[in-house]
């Protein structure tokens, strides 16, 4: 691993966490969640084998002997298998956790709120559920004002089923949640954007629940890969695609009542061209400050190799003139970069995890898109875990540390 001589200094493990930085997790963990007293949350239970637990770690990342059973939780509910996925905390200590129905045709996808010591929040949903499902008949039984669909709308969801990582972030001004995923059918594929009231209901004022990710001449294939709250709307991101998982990388940007926001961008959407050197790009991550500027990351194909990507928008899509004067940052500090996921730091920097040839990395920028040379000496640290290596998730505890969830699964914590 590389670090900066002297434990305190940032991008150094936190000698505080685990075993010299690292934390090992339950099995099957895959997601996890930072808490407002430094505690954290995790989900596991990607097995038919395994049951779907939620486990709480202190600061230290011991499992918190006050939080269930020795710091872990069986979630009991009823209905269809759910496998893990997503974890969030909540701001009134409850977690919500998003996960999908077992089975090669998944059909469905599911959100359930927990309450503070782990048990299903009955409340919720139906029972503590929330079940999401892509509406196939010609109209959405949304009572006055139903919105009729197209005939080309109605291709894309007929028989749709769900594939790749879900996503699900939740509005702090309004406390409704969002939840994004892929969906696709024989007749093909399109990126969806589920709205829920706070009580899991279906808000039927978001384009009567949910709304379809498309391109904008409404033909090209389109990937939903990351999501987030933007104001009173929300941002969604990814990769316009022909047979291949990378193409143009794309945000677009949907307004409080599920319409494409045509003053975003160009007609709601921004869109990071290739060029013509064979590039091929896709946006995995998008992270919004306070004031609206956007911080996207992803990957970027050329040459047989990776790229890590970075881009800056200002609230309204256009670049911010300050982050690498106006232009996309693509970087290769590192064999075979992909960036996963990015987060800001109290607005001041930007840190983007991510993963290349057997190894995890954490690399810091100032908001002009230089490395941040006081983190790990070269802005950037390299952990190498036992085993392949994939970037889960990343979060800030409030305390300003990262934690980067890495898929063997164990949580790595560095110094911020």
């Amino acid at each position: 691993m590389n670090q900066m001589s002297g434990a305190k200094a940032a991008g150094s493990l936190d000698p505080s966490f685990g075993n010299d930085g690292i934390a090992a997790l339950p099995r099957m963990t895959r997601a996890i969640a930072a808490l407002p007293n430094n505690k954290l949350i995790v989900y596991s239970g990607e097995s038919l084998r395994e049951p779907i637990t939620v486990a709480r770690l202190t600061e230290a990342g011991d499992l918190d002997a006050s939080f269930g059973d020795g710091g872990v939780v069986e979630v009991s509910v009823t209905g269809p298998r759910m496998l893990a996925r997503r974890i969030i905390a909540l701001k009134n200590g409850n977690y919500l956790i998003a996960g999908y129905e077992a089975g090669i045709d998944s059909t469905r996808r599911y959100v359930i709120r927990l309450l503070q010591d782990g048990q299903v929040d009955t409340s919720f949903g139906e029972g503590g559920m929330a079940t999401l499902q892509v509406v196939d008949t010609k109209s959405r039984d949304i009572g006055e004002g139903a919105r009729f669909l197209s005939n080309r709308e109605e291709e894309v969801i007929a028989d749709a089923n769900f594939f790749t990582d879900d996503r699900l972030v939740v509005s702090e001004q309004s406390g409704k949640i969002y939840f994004g995923a892929h969906i696709i059918s024989d007749k093909g594929y399109a990126g969806v954007v589920f709205r829920l009231n706070e009580n899991g209901s279906r808000d039927t004022s978001f384009n009567g629940g949910y709304t379809l990710v498309r391109s904008t001449d409404g033909s090209s294939p389109i990937r939903l890969e990351s999501l987030d709250v933007h104001g009173d709307g929300v941002l969604v991101g990814g990769a316009l695609t022909d047979t291949s998982y990378n193409g143009d990388a794309y945000l677009k940007r949907f307004n409080q009542i599920g319409q494409v926001d045509t003053l975003f961008g160009k007609g709601g959407t921004v869109i990071i061209p290739n060029g013509s050197d064979g590039r091929t790009s896709v946006i995995t991550s998008v992270s919004v400050s306070g004031n609206g500027l956007i911080v996207a990351s992803g990957e970027s194909m050329k040459g047989g190799g990776s790229e890590g990507l970075i881009a800056v928008f200002n609230a309204k899509g256009s670049y911010n003139l300050i982050f690498n004067k106006g232009q996309p940052l693509y970087e290769n500090f590192s064999l075979n970069l992909k960036f996963s996921t990015c987060v800001l730091q109290q607005d001041r920097k930007i840190i983007v995890t991510g993963s290349g040839d057997g190894y995890l990395v954490a690399a810091r920028y100032d908001l002009n898109g230089s490395l941040d040379l006081a983190f790990g000496e070269k802005g950037w640290v390299v952990f190498h875990p036992i085993g392949t290596s994939r970037v889960r998730s990343s979060e800030l505890t409030a305390d300003n540390k990262i934690v980067v969830l890495e898929g063997g699964p164990t949580a790595v914590r560095y110094l911020g």
